[in-house]
């Protein structure tokens, strides 16, 4: 299995994160799936939620009425966040020499997300966007790293948006316990960061960018059914999003594991990281991999149990609110260990505050 590094370093400049508010707790959820579908939907949904350590998430989803409408879009997210990173970093929008958007749920198959974020913004530089999910943090790294080696680029933004809400029906034909799982576990939300090249200081970088998967043959754990030119037919009426919790379960760890052993292979022990943020899949994320890896639980970063998963922007959210939860001094470094089981796909990073 073959990992890629992106060479180099780059410098964290600003990073931002928004959800929609205010947070839906898990007993608004379950008061929810009583109105609209059963009691004993709300019964699953509340086993289950407990099972995942999930508490709250941010939804879009306007849940006033029975039609499937968001309160923002995933273009409203992205612009949102954006804003709030120029205003972190006192920076005007074409400041922004190249724009790198990555999602799996954008308001528009076509054009991108992107396109309509940057004229929302009014920016006039390049854009691009990356159909992926909880690694796509990752491959952002990847195209931008070698951009920011050119002397004419001084700034490249990437942002991560989710909106994954809209894609399910309150009823009682769509909500198996699969979507139940899909419901409880997802938010939505944005993350973005701003970075330039690398000064040469020691701080505020990020380094040692990898991806990698473990995939082949392997069927997808995670996928939107429908709306694809494989089969655009929706048999539930909107594309939903199928999860193989049993796939899950079974290969998970395995890219942890791999990312782990990517970095270590750079010659860092595992003692070197302050701190660690795995992908935001869990609530009880402190305790499974303090055990797994063997390392303190106050090491392990998690936002899940109050903001579920946000797919294609956790990472981000996680790094922003780790930067901006004072918990941080200068030298830490941060270990990135990012895993989407769509075809069980791996990547992070090495942050140094």
């Amino acid at each position: 299995m073959t990992v890629r590094f992106a060479p180099g370093k780059v410098k964290l400049v600003a990073s931002a994160s928004f959800l929609p508010g205010p947070a839906i707790s898990n007993l608004q959820l379950v008061e929810i799936l009583k109105t609209k579908c059963s009691n004993k939907h709300a019964r699953i949904a509340k086993l289950i939620s407990s099972r995942l350590g999930i508490n709250y998430r941010h939804f879009c989803r306007d849940f006033s009425t029975d039609k499937i409408e968001n309160k923002l879009s995933s273009v409203d997210l992205g612009v949102q966040v954006i804003e709030k990173l120029l205003k972190v970093g006192c920076f005007n929008i074409n400041d922004i020499g190249y724009l790198i958007g990555h999602t799996t749920t954008p308001a528009t198959q076509l054009p991108p997300n992107t396109a309509w974020v940057a004229d929302q913004l009014g920016l006039e530089n390049p854009y691009m966007e990356l159909r992926q999910a909880c690694t796509g943090f990752a491959n952002a790294l990847q195209v931008a790293m070698p951009m920011l080696m050119d002397p004419a680029l001084n700034f490249v933004a990437i942002v991560g948006t989710e909106i994954g809400s809209m894609y399910c029906k309150f009823d009682s034909d769509f909500m198996s316990q699969e979507q139940l799982v899909n419901l409880v576990q997802m938010g939505d939300g944005a993350g973005a960061v701003l970075l330039s090249k690398d000064d040469n200081c020691g701080r505020h970088t990020i380094s040692d960018i990898y991806f990698g998967h473990i995939g082949l043959n392997q069927d997808s754990a995670f996928k939107i059914d429908g709306a694809g030119s494989l089969d655009p037919f929706c048999e539930s009426g909107i594309p939903k999003f199928s999860h193989d919790v049993e796939g899950v379960r079974k290969r998970g760890e395995k890219l942890f594991e791999q990312g782990l052993s990517a970095v270590l292979s750079r010659g860092y022990q595992l003692d070197d990281f302050d701190f660690i943020i795995p992908h935001q899949v869990n609530g009880h994320l402190a305790k499974l991999v303090s055990k797994h890896l063997n390392v303190p639980a106050n090491k392990v970063v998690v936002d899940a149990d109050r903001l579920g998963n946000l797919g294609s922007a956790a990472i981000w959210v996680s790094l922003d609110r780790l930067i901006n939860s004072g918990k941080l001094k200068q030298g830490n470094r941060v270990l990135v260990l990012g895993a989407e089981a769509t075809k069980y796909m791996y990547g992070g990073f090495v942050y140094t505050h």
